[in-house]
Formats: structure tokens, sequence, C-alpha cells
């Protein structure tokens, strides 16, 4: 019986200890000497169930001094998923120091394609300026093709700029037609005669229901997008949009493994 009783403190004491332990195991893992363990760490480091200060600082300092350009990237990515304007400021002096074009090229489809900065003036001023100043074409290529769906003077002045001065070709093209988007009428829509109730617009997958006719439309590829509740055509459209950055979407009602 003594045994018994011994064991119990034990496991009792012991306890506590496990849960600190838990509470810790992203920024343990961004200690790891294996880069995908640490790519890892960004991502829970960034999720709604770590987010915080603490969070917020480790991923800027493995934005900064990582030796891994795709530990960096997915810290960067990580930060740009905090609210405010601070995070941009930071994410711009990466983009200035980054020396690898396809790290910076990504990171730039995630800002463009991260929920809570799809309307964020700042983030257009950021994408504005990679087309005006990054010495990447394929950079600036991307972020031509980007401001086209990104109304606001900022978009409209950097692509005329870039439309008439751009020295590659392509950009020079892609800004040209990034900026004629902008500039022309959007298309009226047919009101659906449909008595069906849409979801709601900031639906949540696994917390929210999404009936027929929508269903969940999840993108991955450079980052994972957070599935929406859209229509199969809306999905579909989504899904020609992604594929020049190379991302994927399937719509089946349920998010890809």
């Amino acid at each position: 019986m003594k045994s018994i009783v011994l064991a119990l403190c034990a496991a009792l004491t012991a306890a506590p200890a496990l849960s600190q332990d838990a509470e810790h195991i992203p920024l343990l893992r961004l200690q790891s000497s294996d880069p995908s363990e640490r790519r890892v760490a960004c991502a829970l480091l960034a999720s709604a169930a770590h987010r915080g200060p603490q969070a917020y600082r480790a991923l800027l300092d493995t934005m900064r001094r990582d030796l891994s350009e795709r530990v960096r990237l997915s810290a960067a990515a990580g930060i740009i998923t905090f609210p405010g304007t601070e995070p941009i400021q930071h994410v711009e002096a990466f983009f200035k120091t980054e020396p690898g074009p396809a790290v910076r090229r990504e990171l730039l489809i995630a800002l463009s394609t991260e929920p809570t900065r799809l309307g964020d003036s700042e983030a257009t001023r950021l994408i504005a300026s990679l087309l005006a100043e990054d010495q990447s074409a394929e950079v600036r290529r991307t972020a031509a093709d980007i401001l086209g769906q990104r109304p606001g003077p900022a978009a409209r002045t950097a692509l005329l700029a870039a439309s008439r001065a751009d020295v590659d070709k392509e950009v020079r093209s892609l800004a040209l037609r990034s900026l004629g988007a902008l500039l022309s009428p959007p298309k009226t829509k047919k009101k659906s005669s449909a008595a069906l109730k849409p979801p709601k617009a900031d639906a949540v997958f696994g917390v929210d229901s999404c009936l027929p006719p929508w269903g969940w439309c999840a993108c991955v590829g450079a980052v994972r997008l957070k599935p929406k509740c859209v229509t199969k055509d809306e999905c579909r459209d989504t899904r020609s949009e992604m594929r020049r950055y190379d991302m994927t979407c399937d719509w089946d009602g349920q998010a890809p493994d």
C-alpha cells in the first residue's frame, strides 16, 4: 500500500511540469536542428492556440536569424498573420534583406492571400513597393499580377509606373493588364432566385455548417489557406487564380489533408 501511495504522489507532483512543457512545445521545436521541425514550430506559433507576445518575438527572431531560407519563410509567413501595421513593417525590412528571390516571391504570395490582409492598405502599399523596387523580375511579375486584384490609388500608381518603365517586358505587360482590370467597371452578377440562406462570410471549417449548394474550398501550396464556404463555381474560379501561384484548391466539403 505504501508503494502505491508513493507512486500516486510522484505522478501528481510531475503533472504540472508536463503541462508546463506542453505549453512550450513550439518553442522547444524551434530549437531543433531539423529545419522541418522548426518550420512546424513556426506554423504552431502563428496558430490561435499559441499566438501571443512570446510567439511573436520568437517568430521575429527566427525570421531574422535562421540559417534555413525555408524556415525564415515560414517565420515571416507567421508574422503577417498577426494584426496591426508593425508586422508589415518587420516583413518589409525582411523583403529588403532576404537574398533568396524564391523566398521573397513565396512570401509575397502568402501576404496577398492571408485573409486578414486582403483589404489591408499597408499590405497593398508593401506589394506596390515590391513592384517598384525588388531586384527580381519574377517577384515584380507576381506583384504586378496581385495588384490587379487590390483596388486603390497605391496599386494604380504602381501599376501605371511599371507598365511604362519596368526593364522587364513581361512585367510591363502584366502591369498594364492588371491596371486595365482595376480601371474596368465590375461585372454585374445576376441575382439568384434561390431562397437558400447564404453561409456566413467568416464561416469557420469544423465549427460552422456549410450546406449545399455551398461547400468547403481549401487551397494549399507555399502556404495553407483557411477553407472558405463557397459554391463549386466560386471554388473553381479560386482554383484558376491560385494556380498561377503554384497552389491547388479542392472543393469537396472538407479541407485537404
